[in-house]
């Protein structure tokens, strides 16, 4: 295990972020979801596959799984928003 409790890995074209939650294989999406929008995230798309959000920050999707895709090609901005998704919406 990370010491931070994630794995972030780049996906492919740099312009996006997965962060992969350690010990977390299955979410319960509407309560992180109402967290996420708590925060002031606005949520555009929701269904049962994923749900996905933006803000001034980023353009997030939340898959059931626990993993989140941040769609910014800066790894700061990415490791910010895995910091709250690990340490506040799943918490």
């Amino acid at each position: 295990m990370s010491r931070e409790g994630f794995l972030l890995e780049m996906c492919s074209g740099r312009a996006a972020w997965t962060v992969v939650p350690e010990h977390i294989d299955k979410i319960d999406l509407e309560m992180v979801t109402a967290r996420i929008e708590a925060e002031g995230w606005t949520c555009t798309l929701r269904n049962r596959l994923c749900c996905t959000f933006s803000s001034d920050l980023a353009n997030i999707t939340l898959y059931p799984s626990g993993k989140l895709l941040v769609k910014s090609g800066d790894r700061e901005v990415a490791a910010t928003v895995a910091e709250r998704h690990i340490q506040i919406w799943l918490a």
